[in-house]
């Protein structure tokens, strides 16, 4: 039978204190790993995420930390970020919500103007062609006026004007084909008051020269030549958009015609 070496006392006592180091590493190693992540380490994670343009994974962070430190000092830029996240990725109703609770509860905060700026372009963003319904270009108008008044001549403002100008055209060009259908329909009275309406409310638009001649043209359903023919020349007076100088050009020579008979 084969007899097991004896430990000797100084054996033993190498192989306890190794035993005790090793374990007490493992022990350091588990507690450096099960440390929780601070709200600066999300911050810092999301942002980098987001401008990587990882939005979804950068959405998933600011989500964790504002659930995990609501009261932190990252809870603004992480719901304005969460935001812009959520538009990114075109989920505009989500992101409305948090630009809402950033200029609700940080309105004085370093965010607050981005927020309110991009409030209308959520807005923008979920508008409908011009033959269908309108709300939200409206709602895009009413933000954006809110943004230029309460921050005139603010970092966004030539922005929100431009997104104005194509807001308005589209209301313009929502009347124009409105009118256009009353003409099929031969209701000639509606279909000018909703021609002079563009004139009227969008005078610089392109579509305000077309519902002129829109006007000129209701004055020959009714045989008012006089009336079309004053209309055709206001056209061309305003040397505005050319399809509609040609329109009022051929219309006025028919015009001159009935006038001279």
């Amino acid at each position: 039978m084969l007899r097991r070496p004896r430990r000797t006392g100084a054996a033993f006592a190498l192989l306890t204190f190794c035993l005790l180091a090793t374990g007490s590493t493992l022990s350091c190693s588990g507690a450096r790993e099960v440390k929780p992540a601070t709200a600066q380490d999300h911050f810092e994670r999301a942002k980098a995420r987001f401008d990587a343009r990882g939005f979804l994974e950068a959405t998933e962070e600011f989500k964790l930390l504002l659930e995990q430190y609501p009261g932190s000092r990252y809870a603004e830029p992480a719901t304005h970020y969460l935001g812009r996240s959520y538009y990114e990725t075109k989920e505009y109703p989500l992101a409305e919500v948090q630009f809402e609770r950033v200029l609700k509860d940080f309105p004085r905060g370093g965010h607050a103007e981005e927020a309110a700026f991009m409030l209308g372009m959520c807005a923008f963003k979920q508008r409908r062609p011009a033959q269908y319904d309108q709300a939200q270009t409206e709602k895009a108008i009413i933000l954006f006026n809110s943004y230029l008044t309460a921050y005139p001549g603010g970092v966004y403002a030539a922005r929100a004007e431009e997104a104005l100008g194509e807001c308005r055209a589209t209301l313009a060009q929502k009347l124009y084909l409105s009118g256009k259908l009353y003409v099929k329909m031969g209701d000639i009275r509606a279909a000018r008051i909703c021609f002079q309406e563009v004139v009227d409310k969008f005078g610089g638009a392109r579509w305000a020269d077309l519902a002129l001649v829109g006007v000129g043209q209701s004055y020959e359903k009714e045989r008012n030549w006089s009336m079309a023919a004053e209309t055709y020349r206001s056209v061309l007076a305003r040397n505005g958009d050319r399809e509609a100088r040609e329109a009022a050009r051929r219309r006025l020579e028919k015009v001159s015609q009935k006038i001279g008979s």
